[in-house]
C-alpha cells in the first residue's frame, strides 16, 4: 500500500512564504536544491549564492564545505558546482558525468 505524505516547503530566504516546487522557482548548486516562493527571492539568492547557500558537498571529494567568493566553480547542464580546490574542479570538468550521484540527473 502506498500512502501519500504531504510536505510543505518554505521559501529558502523567507520562511513566511510557501515555496513553489517547480523548476522556475528552484535553484540547484552542487547536489543541493533550494526552493523559493517567488521569483524575487530566487533572484536575490542568485545575486550572491555563496552568501546564502551555507554548506555544499564538493562533487569530487564528497566533503561538506562552505564556499566563498574565491572558491573554484564550474557549470554543467545549467547547474553551478563549487569546489574546495582547483584540482577538484579540473577533475570534474574532465568528466562531470562520473561524479553523478546514483539516481541523480545532472
Amino acid at each position: 500500500m502506498v500512502s501519500r505524505i504531504d510536505l510543505e516547503f518554505r521559501d529558502y530566504l523567507d520562511s513566511r512564504i510557501a515555496a513553489v516546487t517547480d523548476a522556475e522557482h528552484c535553484v540547484r548548486l552542487n547536489y543541493e536544491t533550494y526552493f523559493f516562493g517567488n521569483l524575487w527571492t530566487r533572484e536575490r539568492f542568485l545575486s550572491d549564492p555563496v552568501l546564502y547557500c551555507g554548506l555544499l558537498t564538493d562533487p569530487v571529494t564528497r566533503q561538506r564545505f562552505r564556499p566563498n567568493e574565491r572558491s573554484p566553480r564550474a557549470r554543467h547542464e545549467d547547474v553551478t558546482y563549487y569546489f574546495e580546490t582547483k584540482a577538484g574542479r579540473d577533475e570534474f570538468k574532465a568528466g562531470p558525468e562520473s561524479f553523478r550521484l546514483p539516481g541523480w540527473s545532472m
